[in-house]
């Protein structure tokens, strides 16, 4: 299992990049600069208020944040070993 999750380390790192610049385009849309530079700033708790502010607007977005926030749990416990 270890091994797996190592392997997909580069791709889980790649696509959440292109989350988090997902979450600062919509972040810039919504609220405009203060709350896109706080988006940019700090991701993991900007993720997860746009993610609770995009349910029933963007779900595609929403549930691809929360995929993403779900699996860097097992990432970062695995990186630490």
């Amino acid at each position: 299992m270890k091994a797996l999750f190592v392997s997909l380390y580069g791709v889980f790192a790649i696509t959440a990049i292109i989350t988090h610049i997902w979450t600062v385009i919509i972040a810039f849309t919504e609220s405009g600069f203060i709350g896109g530079i706080m988006t940019l700033l700090l991701p993991f708790l900007a993720e997860l208020y746009w993610m609770f502010n995009m349910f029933g607007e963007n779900n595609i977005y929403a549930f691809i944040a929360l995929a993403h926030l779900i699996l860097a749990i097992p990432f970062s416990m695995l990186s630490k070993e």
